[in-house]
């Protein structure tokens, strides 16, 4: 073998490695079907704490996603990532062999901290061994395999409910993989990442001021996150109701449609890097309208091939916007505090998605599903003009050779 081929071939499977990291991300809500089977299997408990086992594992990742940015400090970033892919991937599997219902609510819980250690990594970990073009390209794919890899647990685990619900988190399996593959070709990015090399060299500069300016920087972009995923999630939690509403089709129709959007946000992830290339900033902007314009369009249409369109566009297009977010954020870290900063917006994500329901109800879900697309949508317009407002205030601000010291 030669030279050259070893370093591409050990380079590409540290990028397949990285990117498979990701399939937990969004795994938690794999086994959503298996709900009214665990219904029957335990009578004894109310349907919401059946669905707890589902929801549990959100709280969790929320709460860890911050204590991984101290974990890493005491044993480095692929050690804290190897801790939580293993937690994650013993815990996954315990509810198929397990007969209590309070076992499987815990194994979700310990589950949720594994991934919670693990999912900040996932994002930091491309910007050490990656620079400039290549690391926009894997931001970009890194959210597209986060959507296959639960649209392709989902399915597996819908075939396996055939069998019992137990076999259903048998899709958990496909956490063991990822795992072996990290623990191969992933080195350790303090001895061996390129930022850490470039931070080396420059190890006698002092980094305060740029902390305090990064973690502004992450503060801010964990806010907008925040309300970009809080109506973004509109489209997940309203659709069914939309279409049984508008007389547009059934839940399952309705299914179909999220699948469709899915699948899309891969076209996202190709386009990313080469767009964020030209456009800069501007694909937030892009990402955000893209967003925004089909929500309320959908709320105007009962045409179901329509939504379907809009959905396409939404995956599509609208998700460029959050790749950016993680690109701004690696452009303000440093191999220490990633972990960190990577957390807090993670956390944003999360709180965002876990309040898109009451958030729903204040912009009119409480009448019609329509309504809550419709001022969602206007909501999101609203936000993305004040984004580009600030953020081109700020750039005018940071050219001008008077206000640079400010």
């Amino acid at each position: 073998m030669s030279k050259m081929y070893q370093k591409g071939y050990k380079k590409w499977m540290l990028i397949i490695s990285l990117l498979a990291l990701n399939i937990m991300e969004q795994a938690a809500g794999a086994i959503s079907a298996t709900i009214p089977q665990m219904a029957k299997a335990f009578p004894g408990y109310s349907l919401v704490q059946v669905e707890l086992s589902t929801t549990v594992v959100s709280i969790f990742v929320t709460i860890f996603v911050l204590t991984s940015g101290f974990i890493t400090t005491k044993i480095g970033q692929k050690q804290t990532a190897l801790l939580g892919m293993t937690i994650a991937t013993i815990a996954a599997l315990i509810p198929a062999f397990a007969n209590s219902l309070i076992l499987v609510i815990i194994s979700r819980a310990i589950m949720g901290i594994g991934i919670g250690l693990a999912n900040p990594l996932a994002i930091s970990l491309i910007s050490e061994f990656f620079t400039d073009e290549a690391r926009a390209n894997l931001l970009g794919w890194r959210s597209s395999i986060a959507a296959l890899g639960v649209a392709f647990m989902t399915f597996g685990a819908g075939h396996l409910l055939e069998i019992s619900w137990h076999a259903a988190y048998l899709v958990y399996l496909l956490f063991i993989p990822a795992l072996i593959l990290f623990y191969i070709f992933v080195p350790e990015p303090e001895k061996y990442g390129v930022r850490a090399k470039a931070e080396a060299i420059a190890a006698k500069k002092s980094h305060e001021p740029e902390h305090k300016a990064g973690l502004l920087v992450v503060l801010g972009l964990t806010l907008v996150l925040f309300l970009y995923m809080v109506t973004f999630m509109i489209a997940y939690i309203k659709i069914a109701t939309l279409y049984v509403q508008q007389g547009i089709g059934t839940p399952t129709q309705a299914s179909t449609a999220l699948s469709v959007l899915n699948i899309s946000q891969l076209i996202s992830g190709a386009l990313f890097g080469p767009l964020y290339k030209v456009l800069h900033e501007k694909i937030l902007y892009l990402g955000m309208f893209a967003t925004a314009l089909p929500l309320i369009g959908m709320a105007m249409t009962t045409n179901g091939n329509l939504i379907l369109l809009l959905f396409v566009v939404i995956g599509a297009i609208g998700g460029l916007a959050l790749p950016y977010f993680f690109i701004k954020i690696s452009d303000v870290t440093t191999t220490k505090n990633a972990p960190l900063f990577n957390g807090i917006v993670l956390v944003g994500s999360n709180l965002g998605s876990f309040a898109a329901p009451f958030y729903g109800q204040i912009l009119g879900g409480g009448t019609t599903a329509a309504i809550a697309f419709r001022n969602g949508g206007i909501a999101l317009v609203v936000l993305t003009v004040l984004v580009m407002l600030v953020m081109e205030v700020l750039k005018h601000m940071h050219k001008s050779p008077g206000k640079a010291e400010v």
